[in-house]
């Protein structure tokens, strides 16, 4: 018996087969049907059955004997065209053959429109834009080196990770004195270092809140080696190891933007996983905006906290052991999702789906992009990011489901927003406020109906027929 594992795929077998899915599900389905003989079987069956439909669109191959038989009908006629054919006592005859050969015609066209309107290419249905926005995002954390544990954690939720036992997180307490204003600039150099050029290893907790409003946790094991990359081993609610990727180094960012928060430090230091972290904090519009703990010898966050407009944690993420200096990458690791660096943006063609990437969004400078497909199935992945707040903007070829436009807020996780374009979705997903959503999405495309209409089905279907679809 298929379990509710399986549940969540089979509505995608036969799109998986007909190599119709996004490039982002067919990933899922792939990674699914290794684990799953059952569904794996159904997929072999699913083409077993289309190898036997394209079998029978093969053309009939006529008798010898018709053309012949054919000419003993038409007789000392069957060399002249229809309307001069026969005269006097034989034009009823000429009238019917002129009859039956428009009725002919008319039969062969609209066989034609029916076939090409049954073998047209429907365009992909992008059924559920806010997931994907959220692990398009989480990719983009994972691979730019912000957020790394984070990105791994939602990115391996989405594929099935049983987080730890729910908990009501509050603010981590401490006692440092007296918060000191520090500028913006030198807030966002110290923020900005993310720990580029350190080697450690150790063991980080991710606290992601639900819809429900409660903390689930999962452990990453993060082994990074300054100048090669990183690995990111999730485990699940069990402790048992889930998912293991290798990130290769790509750094963030190459400018740095105004954030309009006030930013502050304190007089003291804490202590993180047993070193000392000096804490930066940021306040907007009247509350706390987040907290970082940063290592007072390197720079490296040991400590962050996001927080809700009432002060409450809505993501906390931490070492609870770490070791600088040390750090041993796995050889098993798989990358997740290869994006190249902002400076490869120099080459022709490297912008596809969208009118125009621009290389700032939302004041925040363009530091990783990526693009797969062929065709008309071209998807591009751009990231923005100043190392505090980072934008993820994807280009997917298909129609968005129920409406032109969706969007999300929820607490707690990367808020989203959705649009179609054409013959394509855009979508947008940032850690950032509203205003810096606002500001992304007035910058790209404008909402624009999908326009495959009767004609386009029709091309699509010509397209097929003759073998150029």
């Amino acid at each position: 018996m298929r379990g509710n594992d399986c549940r969540r795929y089979e509505d995608d077998l036969s799109g998986f087969v007909d190599r119709t899915l996004p490039e982002r599900r067919v990933n899922q389905v792939s990674e699914h049907l290794v684990r799953c003989p059952e569904c794996s079987a159904a997929v072999d069956e699913l083409r077993r059955v289309r190898s036997r439909l394209n079998s029978c669109r093969a053309a009939a191959t006529l008798p010898e004997t018709l053309a012949e038989r054919l000419q003993n009908i038409a007789g000392n006629e069957c060399d002249q065209p229809l309307y001069l054919a026969g005269d006097g006592p034989r034009r009823h005859s000429r009238g019917g053959r002129l009859i039956r050969g428009g009725m002919a015609a008319t039969v062969a066209l609209a066989t034609l429109m029916m076939l090409s309107l049954a073998l047209a290419k429907e365009p992909a249905v992008v059924g559920d834009p806010v997931r994907a926005a959220r692990e398009q995002y989480s990719l983009a954390l994972t691979t730019i080196s912000v957020g790394q544990g984070v990105g791994a954690v939602q990115w391996a939720r989405e594929r099935g990770a049983r987080p730890g036992a729910a908990t009501q997180l509050s603010p981590r307490t401490f006692d440092l004195g007296q918060a000191v204003p520090i500028d913006e600039n030198n807030a966002m150099i110290r923020l900005g270092n993310n720990g580029q050029s350190i080697t450690y290893s150790g063991r980080q907790r991710v606290w992601l809140m639900d819809g429900d409003g409660v903390h689930r946790p999962n452990d990453v094991e993060v082994d990074v080696v300054a100048g090669e990359g990183a690995t990111l081993a999730v485990l699940d609610g069990t402790g048992e190891r889930f998912l293991s990727w290798f990130v290769p180094t790509m750094g963030c960012c190459s400018s740095l933007a105004e954030t309009g928060w006030q930013f502050y430090t304190y007089q003291s230091s804490d202590t993180v996983a047993g070193r000392s972290a000096s804490v930066v904090e940021a306040r907007g519009d009247g509350h706390l905006v987040a907290r970082w703990w940063l290592d007072d010898d390197t720079g490296l966050p040991l400590w962050v906290e996001r927080y809700d407009t009432t002060g409450r944690p809505t993501l906390v993420f931490g070492f609870v052991s770490i070791n600088i200096g040390t750090a041993q990458l796995a050889t098993d690791s798989t990358q997740p999702y290869p994006m190249e660096s902002v400076s490869s943006a120099n080459t022709s063609g490297w912008c596809v789906g969208l009118p125009e990437c621009p290389l700032e969004l939302g004041g925040l400078p363009l530091v990783a992009h990526a693009s797969s497909g062929e065709g008309q199935n071209v998807y591009q992945r751009l990231v923005y990011s100043d190392g505090v707040r980072t934008l993820s903007v994807s280009w997917t070829p298909g129609v968005l489901a129920g409406g032109i436009r969706v969007s999300d807020d929820s607490p707690g996780l990367p808020q989203v927003s959705a649009w179609q374009v054409g013959d394509g979705v855009v979508s947008v997903a940032t850690n950032g406020p509203r205003a810096l959503m606002a500001e992304a999405c007035k910058a790209l495309p404008k909402p624009q109906e999908n326009k495959y209409g009767l004609l386009e089905r029709m091309g699509s279907g010509l397209g097929r027929l003759v073998g150029i679809g």
